[in-house]
């Protein structure tokens, strides 16, 4: 019997109204904090080595990365606690091993535009923990309670109203959330590089036997949603510099679609 065995009803109800569920103190912190200091410690050594790609991600702040087979610590932690247990209760077809992976959260990052993740038609579960203490310093996640109840186009959910949360996250907390949540990033104001790891089932989950076996199982620079040629790098910058601009062209764009 895990620790979640006698609250999968209560976690179940909650899911089912807002779309995530928050579980307190689940990963070891201090194991958490050696990871974090290796995440920052492999972007710092990329940038000064001129490794680092241009745009993906890096104008705007918001990249992604593997977290090496090193973080493998942190699946084990959540298998022994029954968090994959909860999620394939909440998604049966969850059946294979999740993507691995992680945001960080650069300092003097810029807000996201909210979004909803992948398909809306064929959402997936997203673990999120937290490596770091996670709060409105350092970027925490904005997210919108009951937005996966509905399909919303970005003018809908502009016009919506509906109220966001930050969600403030200790080091060792874990966010279990549907896809199809309305949700962005936001503006880390700290000094120090925020990450958050992720394990994903998009499209039932990892192709791999072992996703700890991915990029040779070194922490790997990735990048985000903006493409790295000069197309890419205008919309990133142009995102990040004009957030209105950003906005109206997103809303014109989905009344049009």
């Amino acid at each position: 019997m895990t620790k979640l065995s006698n609250q999968m009803q209560d976690l179940s109800s909650a899911f089912a109204r807002d779309g995530y569920v928050t579980l307190p103190n689940v990963v070891s912190k201090p194991r958490l904090s050696a990871l974090t200091e290796q995440l920052r410690g492999e972007y710092i050594r990329a940038r000064e080595a001129g490794e680092l790609f241009s745009g993906g991600g890096t104008i705007s702040g918001h990249l992604n990365c593997f977290p090496g087979a090193q973080s493998r610590f942190v699946y084990d932690e959540l298998e022994q606690y029954g968090v994959f247990d909860f999620v394939r209760k909440l998604s049966p077809s969850a059946t294979r091993m999740p993507n691995v992976g992680c945001n960080l959260n650069l300092p003097n990052s810029s807000a996201q535009n909210p979004h909803a993740d992948g398909n809306v038609a064929t959402p997936f579960i997203i673990v999120n923990v937290a490596p770091v203490d996670t709060d409105i310093e350092n970027g925490a996640m904005e997210v919108v309670p009951s937005t996966h109840l509905r399909e919303y186009k970005y003018w809908q959910y502009a016009l919506s109203g509906k109220p966001a949360l930050r969600a403030r996250m200790s080091a060792g907390d874990v966010v279990i959330r549907l896809s199809s949540v309305w949700h962005r990033g936001m503006p880390n104001k700290s000094k120090a590089i925020r990450p958050m790891l992720a394990f994903t089932w998009e499209d039932g989950g990892s192709d791999l036997a072992d996703p700890y076996t991915a990029h040779g199982g070194k922490i790997t620079l990735l990048t985000n949603r903006y493409a790295q040629n000069l197309t890419g790098r205008l919309q990133e910058r142009a995102f990040a510099s004009l957030p209105a601009l950003g906005k109206s062209y997103l809303f014109i764009r989905s009344v049009v679609r």
